[in-house]
């Protein structure tokens, strides 16, 4: 399929590909706080989506340099530990499995729809089963033990027995992310079409308001604050679970309280322990590869603004379609444009929209 880009020139597609890993870079630092703003749903599923997308356009654009796939997520890694310092470890286990997974593919597969379903749909279950990892690390097997009380006993009150019910559980989580996973591909599957049946001279010209980026940290910090008292609620609510549906009533408050002493643990291990020394040796290798590609760090932490508008344009813009339309148009849109943006004053208005 790569040869369906024969129409850009060289410039044209090192353009694409730098704004290309900027909108990557924006998603994995800043476009989850900006769908919360927007009230668009799914973001989870969505920012993991754009991964894929963007890791596709990259590998079709560079003309069957895969290698520009490591390149950008490299860019995108030392990005991500610059403006969000306080990243969890997964999120770079994520992004590095994302962008390897990608290379090995289009490297063996070239850019096409199998390879493109194949890294959507592996990528999506990854991220689904680090979720469930998390939640045994913290929780342990009481956890799976308490919902399988649980569900046992709701499909009692309808006269169904169902044994092991969290496997079914966790079944139909994966399945989710598996359905997310070929949703994911066809998108990625039509904006590589799309970029490779038209030409790119267009421009978008946007009003750009930069007054909100001054409370950027600001409105970061909260989201922590959110984000650990939500934590703490959820914590509670499953102890509370794992108390009531415990097999042995009169166990049920050494129930919770080994289940809170375990949680507690591990939250001190890994978030004063672990989290920070791996975070910090992270951080180290990617300071080492940050001076050789200084240049397109600057490029991408300086067209992050630009992306941040262009997000809330798109959105906006998206209205007249809905459901799952919507989403794939939104998409696409901000994804054309990003690449085709200029400065207004040296460009053209945009033209021509995806359809």
């Amino acid at each position: 399929m790569n040869a369906g880009n024969h129409h850009l020139s060289g410039e044209q597609r090192t353009n694409a590909i730098q704004r290309l890993t900027a909108l990557w870079a924006f998603t994995e630092s800043g476009l989850g706080g900006i769908m919360h703003a927007l009230h668009i749903p799914l973001t989870g599923l969505v920012v993991g989506g754009m991964a894929v997308i963007m890791i596709s356009l990259i590998a079709f654009l560079s003309g069957g340099q895969y290698k520009q796939v490591l390149k950008s997520a490299i860019i995108v890694l030392i990005v991500k530990a610059t403006v969000s310092p306080h990243t969890p470890v997964p999120a770079y286990i994520a992004v590095s499995f994302q962008a390897l997974l990608g290379f090995a593919l289009f490297h063996l597969l070239h850019v096409n729809f199998i390879s493109i379903l194949l890294l959507s749909c592996i990528a999506m279950i990854e991220s689904a089963i680090q979720k469930i990892l998390i939640l045994t690390l913290f929780f342990g097997k009481s956890l799976w033990i308490a919902l399988d009380n649980m569900i046992a006993w709701l499909t009692d009150q309808f006269g169904i027995s169902v044994s092991n019910g969290s496997y079914w559980l966790i079944l139909a989580y994966l399945f989710i992310y598996l359905v997310a996973g070929f949703f994911v591909a066809r998108v990625a599957h039509q904006s590589v079409r799309y970029f490779g049946s038209n030409d790119l001279p267009l421009s978008f010209n946007a009003e750009i308001n930069t007054a909100g980026l001054a409370l950027q940290n600001k409105e970061r910090k909260k989201s922590s604050y959110k984000k650990l008292w939500g934590f703490i609620l959820l914590m509670l609510a499953l102890s509370l679970v794992l108390f009531l549906f415990a097999k042995d009533t009169k166990n049920g408050w050494l129930a919770i309280a080994k289940t809170i002493s375990r949680t507690l643990s591990a939250i001190v291990i890994w978030f004063i322990l672990v989290g920070p020394l791996l975070t910090k040796l992270i951080k180290k290798l990617l300071q080492k590869k940050e001076s050789r590609y200084i240049h397109e760090v600057l490029q991408t932490v300086s067209f992050l603004p630009v992306i941040q508008t262009l997000t809330a344009l798109a959105w906006q813009q998206s209205k007249s379609r809905a459901g799952l339309q919507r989403g794939g148009f939104f998409i696409l849109l901000l994804i054309h444009t990003t690449i085709t943006y200029s400065d207004p004053a040296l460009s053209e208005p945009l033209a021509n929209q995806p359809t």
